[in-house]
């Protein structure tokens, strides 16, 4: 992703397409099972034995600064093992990995509720706290320095570790040290730790009566905000709608499925085929929104969830796709959870579009090609519970950091070429409508 990079950023991503998840037990609940596995364990003998040999060889040689313990060789293994699969898609998580990843899928983590920002040598800054959590409550606000988490300076602290420090069991306290550049004065904060929702669904009316929908990432239970959302707009006058899915990584299959089925009335959505088996056909499901003028915007930062979506308008041709070609990740991974809390997530399947085109590392072509080669300027967060006013002069500032103070000032002026192309689409489209 473009989008600020290298700038220490924290923000939550998923950037894959997950089916649901498969689970591992060291319990077999049939004989068959167990035969079938028994199996699989002699073929894997030779090199199962192999990797104990080395195991056994390092912990009896192995001179280091860290004595390897078995767990972590194990990890390092498996690790190994995934990474030889050449996928960028297919990664093995430790446990801490594990629950973080778990955590930016299902959009909720337990924590004090801010987008933070961290650059080597310097305090953590807050980009923006995020509405209604402990760290919003209690007033902490963009550009806020948090020089001290429980009394640890935050100088030499990387993004990580001031991450994993803000985190901790609802219920229980951090104590922040805050200075505000605006008041000069450094001030003790505790904050008591709860459940962070993170919304990822924003809408409004622009232009009198078209409705704006923007979705930053296809989160585990996403649809419900999406449906509330664009009701909302219909309700309320939109007589078409711009579902802005720009720099959207992706997320969760199934829900993707509910998101196009909402524009399409009938027929496939997507397909997908594994390494055995069938094709796997999903059907339109759920209701459907009627037939308004409708216009995707999409660009390179647009992938997976988000090209099933923009695949399905498109050969369905029920809307138009404006902006720069989709990433073109056409795969499907599904999450393994492992008996000791560690996981792996590998990629089991390739997605195809209605017409029966797998977009993966070619991705999906606008309809209407325009190019923004800035598009961090119109980037407002992957999170949308955030106070939009608080973070602009934040925001600003990092522009005016990347390009210098004469070219932050004439960008900062630009418009977004691409959702004003959008609004004049759907203009076009609703007077075509009235003849």
């Amino acid at each position: 992703m473009r989008i600020l990079k290298g700038k220490g950023l924290i923000i939550l991503l998923s950037g894959l397409l997950l089916t649901s998840t498969l689970s591992y037990s060291k319990e077999k609940d049939s004989k068959k099972e167990e035969d079938k596995n028994s199996i699989g364990f002699i073929s894997n003998i030779k090199q199962l034995k192999e990797i104990s040999d080395v195991m056994d060889l390092l912990k009896e040689n192995y001179v280091g600064d860290k004595e390897p313990t078995r767990e972590v060789m194990m990890q390092g293994a498996l690790k190994g093992m995934l990474e030889s699969l050449d996928d960028p898609h297919s990664n093995y998580f430790t446990p801490e990995e594990m629950e973080s990843f778990k955590e930016d899928i299902q959009g909720k983590y337990p924590g004090v509720g801010m987008v933070i920002q961290k650059k080597a040598d310097e305090p953590l800054v807050v980009v923006s706290p995020i509405e209604d959590t402990p760290a919003y409550i209690a007033g902490i606000k963009a550009k806020d320095k948090i020089i001290a988490i429980d009394g640890e300076a935050t100088y030499k602290l990387t993004s990580e570790q001031c991450v994993k420090k803000l985190k901790g069991e609802p219920g229980s306290e951090v104590k922040l040290t805050v200075f505000r550049e605006g008041a000069k004065e450094t001030k003790e904060v505790t904050l008591k730790r709860a459940i962070i929702e993170l919304k990822y669904v924003k809408s409004r009316i622009i232009d009198k009566n078209i409705g704006y929908l923007r979705l930053t990432q296809f989160g585990e239970n996403v649809y419900p905000d999406v449906q509330k959302a664009l009701e909302g707009l219909l309700n309320n006058g939109a007589k078409g709608i711009v579902l802005d899915l720009r720099s959207n990584p992706g997320g969760a299959l199934d829900q993707a499925i509910k998101i196009a089925s909402m524009f399409i009335k009938d027929g496939r959505i997507v397909s997908t085929k594994g390494k055995v088996g069938e094709e796997q056909i999903s059907n339109r499901e759920g209701k459907y929104y009627g037939n308004f003028p409708l216009v995707i915007l999409i660009n390179e930062g647009s992938a997976s969830a988000s090209e099933i979506v923009s695949g399905a308008v498109k050969d369905h041709k029920r809307g138009i796709l404006i902006g720069e070609k989709s990433f073109g990740k056409g795969s499907v991974q599904t999450l393994v959870p492992l008996p000791d809390g560690d996981g792996i997530k590998v990629t089991i399947a390739k997605y195809y579009t209605p017409s029966g085109v797998c977009i993966h590392g070619k991705g999906i072509e606008p309809d209407i090609k325009i190019e923004e080669k800035d598009d961090f300027l119109f980037f407002d967060g992957y999170v949308t519970n955030i106070n939009e006013k608080e973070t602009k002069e934040n925001r600003n500032e990092i522009i005016e950091e990347i390009k210098g103070k004469q070219e932050a000032d004439k960008m900062k002026k630009r418009e977004d070429l691409q959702l004003e192309t959008a609004i004049s689409a759907i203009k076009a489209m609703i007077v075509e409508e009235k003849k």
